[in-house]
C-alpha cells in the first residue's frame, strides 16, 4: 500500500478548512477517519453511472458503498449520466426531491463519486438543501481530481453559459483515489491534462518544464509521475483559492482557456461527439497565448511551446482544425458575455505575458476580439 499525500486548504480569514487526501486505494487508507465523519448519519451517494458495468467484486462503488454501510444504517444512492448535457436545472430538482423523500436533514452526508459534473452537481445540492448541508468529494476523472473538486465551486449549466448558476459551498473533506484513473476513457485522461498545464502556465515555469520533459510517462501513468501532478496541481490551486475564495482577485486567473473555451461548449450545446471541457479549454488556452502576441503582451515562442504541449498531451490547439466543427465568429463573440467575469458589459480575459505569468485584460477593443475570432474560428 502507497503512502498518500495530504494537503490542508484553508481560508487566510478562517472561514473554511478542510483535507484533501492523495493516494491510490485512499479510502483504505483513511477508513477510519472517513468513517468517523459518516457514523450513524444518512448518506447520500451521488456517483457516475459509468461504474455500474463494473464487475461488482472490482466495482469501486461497491466497495465504497460496503465501507459506508459498516457504519451507517441509512444509504442511499443515486446513478447520474456524467455528461455536461445532464447538468442541469431539471436533474437538480430530481436529486433534490428524491433526497428529501428520503428525509435528509441537515446533519445528513451528501458524498459525490464520479467526474466534475457529479461533483458540481451533487455539490450544488448539498449547498441549497436544508440552506447547506456537508458534502465530500470523490471525485474519479483526472480532470475533476486536479481542479474541480477543489475550492468549493458547484453548480449548473443553462442554455445561456456554462456553470451560470451554483454557488461556493466548501466540502468536509477531498479524497482523491488515483488508482481510479487507469478506468478513465484515452479521451477522458487526455482532458484532464488541460487544467493540469493550466495551472503551470499561470503560475509555475518550472512546472510547466516538467511536465514537458517528462510527457511520454505521464501519458504512459508510470509512477510516481501522474500522482505528482496531481499532488502539485492541487497544492497550486489550494493556495490560490486560500487567498481568494470567491474569485474576486487572483482565483480568476484559474480562468485562463476557459473564457474561449466555455463560449465553444454553450454553443455546441454541450455535446460531448464535439468538445469536452478539457478540449476546450486547451483550445482556449492556445487562443489566449495567440491573442496575447497579437497583443505584444508575449513571444511568439512562447505560443509555439504551448501549443507543442497541448499537443504532446493529445489535445487540440485550434477550433477550426477541430472536427471539422462549424462555428459562427460573430455567435462566439456574443457567447463571450455570458462569462460570468464581464464586469460593467466589458469582457474580462486572463491573458498570458509569458509561460508561469497571468494578468486580466478588461480594456480590449470589440473590434480587435471580432478580428481576432474571425482569423482564429473561419477558414
Amino acid at each position: 500500500m502507497s503512502v498518500y499525500k495530504k494537503i490542508i486548504i484553508k481560508d487566510l480569514k478562517g472561514s473554511f478548512k478542510y483535507p484533501i487526501f492523495i493516494g491510490r486505494d485512499i479510502i483504505n487508507q483513511i477508513r477510519f477517519d472517513f468513517q468517523k465523519q459518516i457514523k450513524n448519519k444518512k448518506v447520500f451517494l451521488i456517483y457516475d453511472d459509468f461504474f455500474n458495468p463494473i464487475n461488482k467484486a472490482s466495482n469501486p462503488v461497491s466497495k465504497l458503498k460496503k465501507i459506508i454501510s459498516q457504519v451507517t444504517t441509512s444509504l442511499k444512492v443515486f446513478p447520474v449520466k456524467s455528461r455536461d448535457t445532464n447538468k442541469n436545472f431539471n436533474k437538480l430538482q430530481s436529486l433534490i426531491e428524491k433526497m428529501l423523500f428520503y428525509k435528509i436533514d441537515r446533519d445528513s452526508v451528501i458524498i459525490t463519486f464520479g467526474g466534475g459534473v457529479i461533483g458540481d452537481i451533487g455539490g450544488f445540492a448539498a449547498s441549497i438543501l436544508l440552506r447547506g448541508i456537508n458534502y465530500i468529494q470523490m471525485p474519479t476523472t483526472l480532470l475533476a481530481q486536479v481542479d474541480s473538486s477543489v475550492g468549493g465551486k458547484t453548480g449548473i449549466n443553462t442554455k445561456l453559459g456554462k456553470n451560470l448558476v451554483g454557488a461556493f459551498h466548501q466540502p468536509a473533506k477531498v479524497i482523491i483515489d488515483t488508482s481510479l484513473i487507469s478506468t478513465l476513457p484515452k479521451r477522458e485522461l487526455y482532458a484532464g491534462f488541460a487544467e493540469v498545464i493550466k495551472y503551470s502556465l499561470i503560475c509555475d515555469k518550472d512546472f510547466f518544464q516538467y511536465l514537458d520533459l517528462n510527457y511520454k510517462k505521464i501519458l504512459m501513468m508510470k509512477k510516481p509521475f501522474l500522482e505528482d501532478l496531481i499532488f502539485k496541481s492541487c497544492l497550486i490551486k489550494s493556495k490560490i483559492v486560500s487567498q481568494d475564495e470567491k474569485e474576486k482577485g487572483v482565483r480568476a486567473f484559474l480562468n485562463l482557456g476557459h473564457t474561449f473555451g466555455h463560449a465553444f461548449e454553450a454553443l455546441l450545446n454541450y455535446k460531448n461527439s464535439h468538445l469536452i471541457h478539457g478540449e476546450a479549454v486547451a483550445i482556449g488556452i492556445c487562443m489566449a497565448f495567440r491573442l496575447s502576441e497579437k497583443l505584444n503582451l508575449c513571444s511568439k515562442d512562447d505560443v509555439i511551446k504551448v501549443e507543442n504541449i497541448i499537443s504532446k498531451f493529445k489535445l487540440p490547439n485550434c477550433i477550426k482544425k477541430h472536427k471539422n466543427l462549424k462555428l459562427d465568429y460573430k455567435k462566439v463573440f456574443k457567447k463571450l458575455y455570458s462569462d460570468k467575469k464581464v464586469k460593467n458589459g466589458k469582457l474580462t480575459f486572463v491573458l498570458p505575458k509569458g509561460i508561469g505569468n497571468t494578468i486580466l485584460k478588461n480594456n480590449l477593443k470589440e473590434k480587435t476580439i471580432l478580428d481576432f475570432l474571425k482569423e482564429e474560428i473561419h477558414e
